[in-house]
Order: structure tokens, then sequence, then C-alpha cells
């Protein structure tokens, strides 16, 4: 009787992980019912090896 109560209960706390690891873009719930688990929004875009700015030995205007 033991082991069908403990196999239920483990089927029940898998099934509630399941609810808990959706969010707006794994299931079709809208963005409102995040809360403030919201997922950090990644870029696709890569970091450049080039550095930042003008070119090195440009004299630069100022006011």
């Amino acid at each position: 009787m033991l082991k069908a109560i403990i196999k239920s209960l483990s089927e029940r706390i898998s099934e509630l992980e399941a609810i808990l690891k959706q969010n707006s873009q794994t299931s079709s719930k809208p963005p409102s019912s995040d809360g403030y688990k919201k997922p950090k929004p990644t870029s696709s875009r890569k970091k450049s090896d080039k550095s930042k700015g003008a070119q090195k030995g440009h004299k630069g205007s100022g006011l």
C-alpha cells in the first residue's frame, strides 16, 4: 500500500515540476503570466574582434 502511495506522489511531483518549467516561450501562455520569473532576452548577435570608435592614430576634433 505504501509503495502505491509513493508511486502516485512521485508521479504528481513530476507533473507539477513540468508545469513549473513552463513559461510564455515554452507554452501557449501569454507573457503576462510569467510574473517576475521572466526569461532574460538573449541576443543572436556575435561579439566582434574590432575595437569601438575611430581608427588608431586618428586625430579627433573637439569643441
